[in-house]
Parts: C-alpha cells; structure tokens; sequence
C-alpha cells in the first residue's frame, strides 16, 4: 500500500470513521456527519466575525497563506477565492477536502504538531476550532512564528472551556450538559490536550516573540434564547452544531479514555440532548 493509499485506510469506531494519518491522534471523526457539521460552524464563525474570514490587518494582496487543520478546506476556498493574489495552502490529518477548487488553493495531509518542512515562509497563518487537536499549543505558535515572514500575521480562531451558563447553580452534578463538559475536559488531560489553555495563549504568543498581540472575546449562545437577531441566528447555528458535536466528541473520547462502551456514551449524551430541548430556561454559551 502507498502512503497515498494508506491515508485513506480509515479507522472504524462505534459506528464512526476517523483519520489513518498519524492514527489516534485527533479523536474526532472525519466521516459525512462531521463534515457537514464543520461546515455548519464555518457558517457561524462568519456570523461571528460580520461575515468575515478573519480579523487580522492582511494586504488584500496578501501573498503566501496557511490554513492549519483546514478540515472540509471551506475556509481555505473561501480565503483563496476572496484573495486571487494569494496562494493558500491547507493541511489538515484528513483527505476530506473536495477536489474542485480555486487554482490558488491546495492542500496537504500533515500533522501539525509534527515538525514543519515548509519550504517557503508565509505572511499569514491560519486555525480555527483546534482545541481537540493540539497536544502543544506552545510548539505550534513557536512553529507559526518560524515560518512567518517578517510582519507577518498568525490568527487563532479557537474555543476554550468551561463551559458557561447563566443560571451559577449549574454543575457537573445537575446538568448534564456541564458533567459532558467536564469529562471532556478531563478525558482531553488524560491524553495531553488542555482544553482551557486557548483561553489563555496571549502569554505563549509573547514568549514565541510575537508583539502587537490582539485577542477578542465572542461568546456563542447555545440556542435562540440571546438578545438581537445576529445572537438568535447564531444561537441556531451553535446549537445545531453542538448537537453534533456531542456525539463527535464523546464517542471517541470517552470510549478510548474513561472506558465508556458506545451504548453508555449514547444514553449519556441521550440526557444532555433532552436536557437542551426541555429545559429552554438553561441558557449555555460556549467562550471563543
């Protein structure tokens, strides 16, 4: 079998598939579920960010781009599309991005908590929603910042727990919504990936030696139930999107790290899903 062929030797798992590139490493699925759920949150994000890509102040000519963990590439077209000056690059663990894209837009099957061989710098360095991903965020923003040229920008579009609520008397102990977030938190650390550290990068990005660093909190509400059409919208989005994210979160992380079995994880997330649908007065946001 040929590296090219081996990436596509999926691993199957309680009824789901996930990468064969640097096996186990990201314990989320890449199947059509997921893809369509990445591509629902791309669409949120954009809400998030006024219906734009990205904060950071880049040359429209922008020249050499990187999307790290591009997954269904959605950003990456979108950017190459917006940008036709630029050459944009996406790597990601997973083969799931289409074939039919911008001339300007590639991608690449990499792990980026491995080394980077790059052979050209970039002038902009892209990810979003890796908090599942990372097991260094320290070496990846000392890697995004020797591989920037000089003047050069690194945006971080992440998440971070825990998981929030407007009623304080809600806990892992009364919510199922906030025991998931805890396991999750939990199960992450048992494997090395620190869920609550994008919440706190700004010191990291200084010492790699980044200067002019800008951070932006947004909170995502968890259902309609937030003021102002943009909020309610988003609050759709985000609550479709968590509904598939449960699944896609707990089923392998439980399973592989708290020993869960599939029909457990089901019944589980079966009570935080019911939870969600009829208790409309708890109101959860999720921090980015």
């Amino acid at each position: 079998m040929s590296v090219t062929d081996s990436v596509y030797n999926y691993r199957y798992e309680n009824g789901r598939r996930y990468h064969a590139y640097a096996d186990g490493k990201y314990p989320v699925p890449n199947d059509e579920v997921e893809k369509d759920r990445l591509d629902l949150q791309h669409h949120a994000f954009r809400l998030t960010l006024d219906g734009a890509l990205y904060r950071a102040p880049i040359s429209e000519n922008v020249q050499n781009v990187l999307d790290v963990g591009c997954g269904t590439g959605i950003w990456s077209i979108e950017f190459a599309e917006e940008h036709p000056s630029a050459k944009v690059l996406g790597t990601d663990l997973s083969p799931i991005q289409p074939t039919d894209v911008p001339p300007n837009c590639s991608f690449l099957i990499d792990d980026a908590d491995s080394e980077w061989l790059f052979r050209e710098p970039f002038d902009f360095i892209h990810s979003r929603a890796m908090i599942a991903a990372f097991k260094d965020w320290p070496r990846y923003i000392e890697q995004a910042y020797a591989n920037l040229k000089p003047g050069g920008y690194l945006e971080i579009q992440d998440f971070y727990f825990p998981c929030c609520s407007t009623d304080p008397s809600l806990n892992s102990t009364n919510s199922p919504m906030m025991q998931w977030a805890e396991l999750l938190v939990s199960a992450g650390a048992k494997i090395g990936i620190d869920m609550l550290l994008p919440g706190h990068l700004g010191e990291h990005l200084k010492a790699a030696g980044f200067t002019e660093i800008h951070s932006k909190h947004y909170k995502w509400p968890m259902g309609p139930w937030a003021k102002g059409d943009k909020n309610k919208l988003l609050g759709r989005f985000a609550k479709e999107d968590l509904m598939d994210w449960l699944p896609s979160s707990a089923l392998g992380m439980f399973t592989r790290v708290h020993g869960w079995t599939r029909e457990e994880v089901e019944v589980f997330l079966a009570g935080v899903r019911r939870e969600l649908k009829e208790h409309k007065e708890r109101h959860f946001w999720a921090n980015m």
